[in-house]
């Protein structure tokens, strides 16, 4: 069995037999010690807009450059009708599996598909049902996406591999799709096609965010779905992101973005993602927390909140919801927008979504004109006019800049009951050191999204920064506003309940 060294130095070799370039400052190094694997580390300073490697098309692997596609025509022309995960999933498989003598053996033996030794498959995929308690109460766990994953599987396992008329693949277990789909994942780049021009990149992460849906064909594309040899053995960071991969016709360039030092190791970034997702989609960490990092406030919380701590009826906040809902729906132009959503993102950089502040602001008026006691719940035709005012009055405040005491409050309380649900878990506060079992990456993402959450309790950062300040204003004005007009009259319904989409983001 070759040992890490001297399968990287056959990987090396065998790049250099494809012509692929690789500037004299940089060198490959066993990072293992700091759980990283292979990684790529500048050994003379580095200026930015540097060419640090380039990489032919013809050595990367896609659906226009692989043995399965230059033997089988049928298969060829079945897989441009996939999308492009189902269509490299296929290739790859065909690779690894079917062709003993691939001219990437030496590259997929630096996989964790290959090198079982050194690389595990720690995506959640592979996380036991124990595994994933210990990430509680991250939303997360709601996300990983078997069903859809097994769902792909039995599409393309035997039905669409018997059409292609790939015999090879007719028995393909689901752990193997698993792992293949979870390599693709982890390592692959959306590589634009040459006959096409260079897309932005918001319009790739588009595109793969599209793809995650399963949405679209090859040919209604214009990049390929590509594993890139040499480029996915950086390590990526959302902090020390220092390099990019820039697509050429006849090359792939990686290009340092900013200046790199002697003895720093070199970065891609899988775009914006929170450590949560990073841990779904690739199966690590970032230590420190990723720059994109963010809590969740589900609606549940809320919901428990203002019933267990104002006394407001399950019936009543459920009622709201639906009410808030049709006043979305109803509006024919789609310019309205959706407040009751599954969950609220509050981020680590104290920004909250203006929909958490919404629905927090609506039901915190409600519960003050329960509490009162002078007004009809009961009747559902008057509770729906009025719970409309209340969201137009409310939204007027909001778009004026102003929130309500009693908003305060209960953001406050809504926020601290979400952080406690961390609390019993974790500390938030406690330093992290390197991260190797699944258990201690389960806490780095606890404490990013705690940590978010915890940031977003900064009054003077969430709602008085340069761009969005806002006042506080006693609550008995915006009722006596709402009150002021007969609830059951006909002047406070239809156009009066719209809220505009566009003011909520």
């Amino acid at each position: 069995m070759l040992s890490f060294d001297d399968i990287t130095n056959k990987f090396l070799e065998w790049l250099s037999e494809e012509n692929v370039t690789i500037s004299s400052k940089l060198v490959v190094k066993d990072l293992r010690k700091d759980n990283q694997g292979r990684g790529m580390v500048a050994n003379e300073d580095i200026e930015e807009d540097e060419e640090l490697f380039s990489i032919p098309r013809e050595t990367i692997i896609n659906i226009d450059n692989c043995s399965l596609t230059k033997t089988n025509s049928k298969a060829r022309d079945g897989l441009l009708s996939l999308n492009q995960w189902e269509a490299l999933i296929i290739v790859l498989l065909y690779e690894l599996k079917v062709n003993g003598k691939s001219k990437w053996s030496a590259y997929f033996n630096t996989l964790p598909i290959k090198d079982t030794q050194n690389y595990k498959f720690n995506q959640l995929m592979f996380w036991s049902h124990e595994q994933l308690a210990d990430l509680s109460p991250s939303l997360i766990i709601d996300r990983i996406g078997k069903d859809e994953a097994e769902a792909m599987y039995n599409k393309l396992f035997p039905k669409v591999v018997e059409d292609l008329n790939i015999p090879e693949l007719f028995k393909v277990t689901l752990e193997e799709y698993h792992k293949v789909a979870s390599l693709i994942m982890s390592y692959s780049f959306d590589v634009e096609r040459p006959e096409f021009n260079q897309v932005e990149d918001d319009e790739a992460e588009d595109d793969e965010e599209e793809d995650d849906e399963g949405d679209g064909t090859i040919l209604n594309g214009n990049y390929y779905k590509s594993m890139v040899p040499l480029a996915d053995i950086l390590n990526a960071d959302t902090k020390l992101h220092n390099a990019s991969l820039v697509y050429t016709p006849g090359v792939l360039v990686m290009k340092s973005v900013k200046p790199i030092k002697k003895g720093e190791q070199i970065y891609n970034t899988y775009s914006d993602h929170p450590n949560s997702e990073i841990l779904r989609r690739y199966g690590y960490v970032e230590t420190n927390g990723s720059e994109l990092d963010f809590g969740e406030i589900p609606l549940k919380t809320i919901k428990d909140y203002f019933i267990n701590r104002l006394g407001l009826t399950s019936s009543l906040v459920q009622d709201t919801f639906v009410i808030l809902d049709k006043i979305a729906e109803d509006d024919e132009e789609e310019n309205f927008a959706k407040i009751v959503l599954d969950s609220y993102d509050c981020f680590n950089d104290s920004q909250v979504i203006l929909e958490l502040i919404f629905i927090i602001q609506i039901l915190s008026i409600v519960a003050l004109l329960y509490r009162s006691d002078s007004l009809d719940f009961s009747n559902s035709e008057s509770k729906s006019e009025l719970i409309s005012r209340v969201s137009k009055k409310c939204y007027q405040l909001i778009e004026s800049k102003k929130l309500t005491k009693s908003f305060l409050e209960n953001y406050e309380g809504i926020m601290r009951s979400r952080i406690q649900e961390y609390l019993v878990k974790i500390d938030c506060n406690s330093e992290t050191g390197i991260v190797k079992t699944r258990a201690e990456m389960a806490k780095v993402v606890l404490k990013s999204e705690c940590k978010s959450l915890k940031n977003c309790l900064d009054f003077e950062k969430v709602f008085s920064d340069e761009e969005s300040s806002y006042k506080f204003i006693d609550d008995g004005k915006l009722i006596r506003n709402i009150t002021k007009k007969r609830i059951n009259g006909t002047d406070i319904t239809d156009n009066n309940r719209k809220i505009k989409k566009n003011k909520l983001k």
